[in-house]
């Protein structure tokens, strides 16, 4: 049987050459070069070859790359995976996620310096000079699992011929290493980034995340709190047919508008695809307008995100974001943040009110003068009466009841109002009587001779319906109803 090891280190060697593909891809050109070569009339003599490094993620616990030019970052092998190799980017003391296979290009270049065409051993100091060791374009040190370390620098690019000239800190033996390899180690830290990534718990996908996000807060500066909780599957069934996964928490109690709630609220989330990073290690979060910024909050199970939303930036297209637990701040040119303006009343379902049947004694409807009221029998302990009701005293059985009951919870929402709530009284009202105690009121007040504003319980809905969805939903019921007609299932 091969070892897990074996196939780790098969996996990792067939990575490792399509990562370093993908890697001189990515790299712009001008990358490797620097500004001044080796100014000699002859190269050294060649003395032969030999080798500074060959170790792997089994030897080594870290590289650090310290470029001249350049921001020094981190290679750090995370150990808490035991399946996969896989590493964490450390810059400016800040961990952020980066992309694996570049990470591992790089970190296998640092620590594999083999087979090296060699200048010169032991060379003196002014030939150290000359090679550009007094000033090294780049350092790195590869921290050994055992504690120890090595260090080697990159000298100036040969003035003719392929590669810049590189020593190990610790000898004076000077070395070629040719232009591949330093074009890779030469990669500049924004480069592996992932930035294409919101940091969801590993092997979710877009689709799980979708249906497994739990609960879900939008603060908004100035602003009331938007906070939504998606129910159990056993809840759900539980509930009228018709009824959303999610329950409105705050600003108000009600049901969500499942569509608003997923493809407009998560949206930034599940599809955040930042094109830049701005600043890591971000020293003032006002510029970006980020120091009271708008929070996005998703949970699931024990994991929980929060994504951090800050100005339309006036440099570039796009949106300043940050996603906390990572010091940078990123651009993100694609997002539909529209959801920043949106009134709380858009997240509530088509459906005006839900509560589950075995919560209701009755409902009392007002109709345009007309007063109608449902009684509703509920099934008794030992299950021998079924659920019945009577309209107006005359029984009407358990699907009619049921059915009647439904139409009166369906009434949909035709579109958002910010009217005044008219002086007056209502042209339709329905009042649900609970079998605990306790009353709810739904009223409808004509806003011109179509349109109607939805208040419950004293308070704009700040949305309204029409007499068309009035009559088709509630008042048509009636009809079939007093005309001996069984209502038809919806």
């Amino acid at each position: 049987m091969i070892h897990r090891k074996t196939v780790i280190l098969i996996i990792v060697a067939a990575a490792v050459l399509i990562s370093g593909i993908l890697l001189l891809t990515l790299l712009p050109e001008s990358g490797t070069e620097t500004d001044t070569d080796v100014q000699t009339e002859t190269q050294p003599d060649i003395a032969g070859t030999g080798n500074l490094i060959r170790a792997s993620h089994l030897d080594v616990d870290s590289v650090i790359m310290m470029p001249a030019d350049g921001r020094s970052y981190t290679l750090k092998v995370d150990r808490t995976e035991t399946e996969y190799l896989k590493f964490e980017i450390i810059a400016e003391d800040a961990v952020f996620p980066g992309m694996q296979p570049v990470m591992y290009t790089i970190f296998t270049q640092a620590t594999t310096l083999f087979n090296l065409t060699k200048i010169t051993e032991n060379a003196n100091n002014e030939q150290l000079s000359l090679y550009g060791f007094d000033t090294p374009v780049l350092t790195w040190r590869v921290n050994f699992t055992d504690g120890s370390s090595d260090e080697f620098a990159l000298g100036l690019r040969l003035a003719t011929g392929n590669g810049h000239y590189i020593r190990s800190t610790a000898d004076n033996d000077v070395y070629i290493l040719d232009n591949s390899a330093v074009q890779i180690l030469f990669t500049d830290v924004d480069y592996i980034y992932d930035i294409y990534f919101f940091p969801f718990p590993e092997g979710w996908n877009d689709f799980e995340v979708w249906e497994f996000i739990d609960h879900l807060i939008l603060e908004r500066p100035g602003e009331e709190t938007i906070e939504i909780r998606r129910r159990s599957f056993d809840e759900w069934a539980d509930l009228p047919i018709g009824a959303s996964r999610y329950d409105i928490i705050q600003p108000f109690s009600g049901e969500g508008n499942e569509q608003v709630i997923r493809n407009i609220l998560m949206e930034p989330i599940i599809n955040v695809i930042p094109e830049r990073i701005i600043e890591t290690g971000v020293r003032d979060p006002a510029i970006y307008g980020l120091d009271d910024p708008v929070r996005l909050i998703a949970s699931m199970e024990d994991w929980e995100g929060t994504l951090l939303i800050g100005n339309q930036s006036a440099e570039f297209r796009g949106r300043y974001i940050m996603i906390e637990g990572y010091d940078a701040v990123l651009l993100d040119p694609h997002g539909n943040y529209g959801f920043l303006e949106m009134n709380p009343s858009q997240i509530r379902s088509q459906m005006t009110w839900i509560h589950y049947i075995d919560e209701v004694s009755s409902i009392v409807f007002e109709l345009d003068g007309v007063r109608r009221t449902l009684d509703i029998g509920h099934p008794t302990a030992n299950g021998e009466e079924p659920l019945n009701g009577l309209l107006d005293g005359v029984e009407i059985g358990e699907s009619n009841t049921r059915r009647l009951y439904a139409a009166a919870m369906s009434i949909p929402s035709s579109g958002g109002s910010d009217a005044a709530i008219p002086g007056g009284e209502p042209v339709y009202r329905m009042t649900m009587n609970f079998v605990r105690g306790g009353s709810q009121s739904l009223a409808f007040y004509s806003l011109n001779d179509s349109e109607f504003l939805m208040v419950l319980d004293g308070e704009s809905l700040e949305n309204f319906t029409t007499r068309l969805q009035i009559q088709l939903h509630l008042l048509n019921q009636f009809d079939l109803l007093d005309a001996g007609e069984d209502l038809p299932m919806k």
